[in-house]
């Protein structure tokens, strides 16, 4: 535990910073300490069942770049929709069926509030519900568009 707090306080290099759910559930307070102090990162927690060949993670911190964040997530919702071609693709916020035309990429911790453009940070959204969001937070939004999601503590 000792070194993956050492990690997490010194660490630099990567776009995000994550750490296994057990980690997570024993240890969230200290965490968040050590991420609080880490300039390096803006503090957020993002809960992800599964991310490429991590699975149960929870990202504790997203590299904070300043102002001048490159605006290039124009590609990732195609990519998405390209493949999920035999899926059914919808928007997280409002079940609305997402396709070419209609989908767009939102961040789950905007860029206007220190989030980055890692995959970690995107989701697949229907323009209308990007849209309206605009920098509200994540879990606020998602409880307000989504009835499933009222009842849930955490995401």
């Amino acid at each position: 535990m000792i070194k993956l707090l050492k990690f997490l306080a010194k660490a630099k290099k990567q776009h995000f910073l994550s750490v296994s759910k057990e980690q997570w559930d024993k240890y969230s307070i200290l965490i968040r300490l050590v991420m609080h102090f880490n300039p390096d990162y803006k503090s957020c927690i993002i809960f992800r069942k599964r991310y490429k060949a991590l699975r149960n993670i929870v990202i504790v911190g997203l590299k904070w770049n300043g102002k001048n964040v490159k605006r290039r997530t124009t590609g990732y919702a195609k990519e998405y929709l390209k493949k999920r071609q035999n899926k059914k693709a919808i928007c997280l916020y409002c079940n609305q069926k997402v396709n070419n035309e209609n989908a767009t990429t939102d961040h789950i911790v905007p860029i206007s509030k220190g989030g980055n453009n890692c995959q970690v940070n995107l989701v697949v959204t229907c323009f209308d519900c990007n849209n309206q969001r605009g920098d509200m937070d994540f879990h606020d939004y998602l409880k307000i568009k989504n009835t499933d999601y009222k009842n849930i503590k955490f995401i």
